[in-house]
């Protein structure tokens, strides 16, 4: 694709630049937003500190550079966003729209690592222009980052803190290569964060491989802001600087650029779990809990039969509520008749019904006839939620004619105790939606988490190397987004899982994958402690979303699970 990059001047940003180009993109612009009349902005959103300098990444990277003023302010700060007037995310929106006028692009690139406020913005001015967010460092080890950002060339300079263990006298104006030592004593000492996520200090990057010239800083000067005992607060203005020629690097590529440079790739992705697939089968994989297995089988339902005997809906004291056995059946008009015929029924018992809204939906599972209709089923699916819609799982199973799909949902009124988890942009971290659908919700103590497949989050394409890659896959997904829900959650806070395949003989794999993942649980808790016990569906299905053989579904809590009791079920 090509990518436009939000800069800042730091560190983050001209590395997440690097992240786009090994994966193939190309920057063809620079975006910059900064404040007018003043060396900083008291900003949610953008670092501005050190913007005086900005300008010089034009020619250092031989790229056009578009900036714009911040007009407006943190006015919006709910966690969630929508169009605020005079917030400032709309001078990044306005900023974008005007650099679509002049370059063609596709993509955005930002170094967002852990902050969901922007990620959600950037996502959302993203999803307005309708182009792709990328946001490589998104939830990467911020130890491991910052010493691969040293490692791969990126040279910065540290122009402010703002932190308790840093000395605006003492740590300004040194490199992150020199600092690093310390920063990882401040992170054991203080908690601080490594990259300084929390705003402890920002940089200005001087060079970097993608850099045609390296920006030289002839002037600088100190300010303190704060001279506080414990934290003080000082910047560097960067007052002159000048440009510096690297002979030979603008004869090629941006790719070329970084011909072997150490930056993560999503190849190095593919490359553990095929280290860790070899690796788990040269040694046993006992299992670590009791577990009760059966064989269940599905008789075919008699397709004379118009198996329709109307949804069961129900809702608690507590706002919880379920709905199952919504049908849809072939329509004269058309498929997309069919799904909004389905999600009309599921909103009517929703609101009509049990008195609770569509926002309150947490899961959804959708059975389709054919995989081959998912895009046109979620072209109609997606009108019917907004800014957070629900987790889902969505599987093809055998069913009768004229019947096309079958839906169920569990969902909670709960809101103020509703965390969701929708990640739209392209990172390293687990798989951006692939559909209309959040990647997962937490309401009160319960995870409800989307069906996972082995797609390289990189790439968002199928890992491709056969079923036990992408059980390690697909496996380290639903982990990553239990621990991003809900701090240390892993496979043991599983209270059901529901594992789809698409052939019997995987079953056995993706059953070595699950109790390898849990394996280290009994270590640490013994049988005697009380613990829930976690129920493993193993069901065959014709088909999974993208050509995947494995899909897990689970539901977790925030409690421990342990034991594990299994079952399998054929879908043919």
């Amino acid at each position: 694709m090509k990518v436009v990059a939000l800069i800042s001047g730091g560190k983050d940003s001209c590395y997440s630049m690097m992240q786009c180009v090994v994966e193939g993109h190309e920057i063809v612009a620079l975006a910059n937003l900064r404040p007018e009349g003043k060396d900083e902005l008291d900003s949610y959103m953008y670092q501005t500190v050190g913007h005086h300098a900005v300008e010089f990444y034009a020619d250092a990277m031989g790229l056009p550079l578009y900036r714009r003023l911040i007009k407006g302010s943190s006015v919006a700060v709910a966690k969630d966003y929508e169009p605020h007037k005079g917030d400032e995310v709309e001078d990044l929106y306005e900023l974008l729209k005007y650099v679509k006028e002049k370059v063609e692009f596709d993509g955005v690139a930002s170094g967002a690592i852990l902050s969901d406020y922007q990620r959600v913005r950037v996502e959302n001015v993203c999803a307005r222009l309708a182009v792709t967010s990328f946001s490589f460092l998104w939830r990467r080890d911020q130890s491991n980052l910052l010493a691969e950002m040293i490692e791969s060339g990126v040279e910065a300079i540290v122009i402010k803190v703002a932190a308790m263990g840093l000395d605006p006298r003492k740590h300004l104006g040194k490199r992150i290569d020199e600092i690093y030592p310390y920063m990882i004593k401040m992170q054991d000492k203080y908690g601080l964060n490594v990259c300084g996520e929390g705003g402890e200090y920002e940089t200005f990057t001087i060079d970097c491989p993608l850099f045609e010239k390296r920006i030289i800083i002839d002037h600088t000067e100190l300010v303190i802001h704060s001279d506080d005992a414990f934290a003080p607060v000082g910047y560097l203005n960067l007052k002159e600087a000048h440009l510096e020629e690297k002979p030979g690097v603008s004869d090629f590529s941006q790719k070329e650029r970084l011909k072997g440079v150490p930056v993560l790739r999503s190849l190095d992705t593919i490359s553990q779990i095929v280290e860790t697939v070899s690796s788990e089968i040269t040694s046993s994989s006992t299992c670590c809990a009791p577990e009760e297995e059966s064989l269940w089988s599905l008789r075919p339902i008699d397709p004379g039969l118009k198996p329709d005997p109307g949804p069961e809906y129900c809702k608690d004291g507590a706002g919880n509520f379920s709905v199952s056995g919504l049908l849809a059946f072939k329509s004269p008009s058309g498929l997309k008749a069919s799904v909004g015929e389905l999600m009309d029924k599921l909103k009517y018992i929703i609101e009509h019904k049990l008195g609770v809204k569509m926002k309150d939906v947490t899961f959804i599972h959708l059975n389709v006839m054919s995989m081959a209709e998912f895009a046109e089923v979620n072209s109609v699916y997606k009108t019917y939620f907004t800014t957070n819609p629900p987790a889902r799982a969505c599987v093809q199973v055998p069913l009768p004619e004229p019947l096309l799909l079958q839906l169920d949902c569990v969902g909670s009124s709960a809101q103020h105790d509703r965390h969701t988890m929708h990640v739209q942009g392209i990172s390293h971290w687990a798989p951006a939606n692939i559909g209309p659908y959040s990647q997962a919700v937490r309401v009160g103590q319960w995870i409800r988490v989307a069906g996972q497949i082995g797609l390289v989050p990189g790439t968002m394409e199928l890992i491709g190397a056969g079923i036990a890659c992408e059980c390690a896959l697909s496996l380290r997904h639903v982990e990553r987004v239990l621990a991003a829900m809900h701090p240390g959650a892993t496979l043991r806070n599983v209270m059901s899982c529901v594992c789809y395949v698409t052939d019997e003989h995987y079953v056995p794999v993706a059953r070595q994958h699950w109790r390898q993942g849990t394996r280290d649980v009994e270590h640490n808790y013994g049988e005697s402690e009380s613990f829930s016990v976690s129920v493993v569906l193993y069901v065959v299905v014709p088909s999974l979303p993208r050509g995947a053989t494995v899909e897990w579904e689970v539901t977790a809590v925030t409690d421990v699970c342990l034991y594990t009791s299994e079952c399998i079920i054929y879908a043919y």
